[in-house]
């Protein structure tokens, strides 16, 4: 769960259930993605990124997880 309402924004595990944003992927893609192997928008179009809630919120995420690579 990442909460970026909070000063200092915050990381911890959590069920979201009051995400304003929710993004499911399998272990197997997460890890195609942090390798920089897959790209974020080819796995939404081919279904291996589920989106559920605030898409411009999921859109921002993408370079914070690049700067973490």
């Amino acid at each position: 769960f990442i909460d970026g309402k909070s000063s200092p924004n915050s990381v911890s595990e959590g069920t979201g259930k009051n995400a304003d944003c929710t993004i499911g992927v399998s272990l197997d893609t997460f890890e195609k993605l942090a390798k920089r192997e897959l790209d974020p928008t080819s796995a939404f179009m081919q279904g291996k990124l589920r989106v559920a809630g605030d898409m411009g919120l999921a859109m921002k995420l993408g370079p914070v997880l690049s700067k973490s690579a």
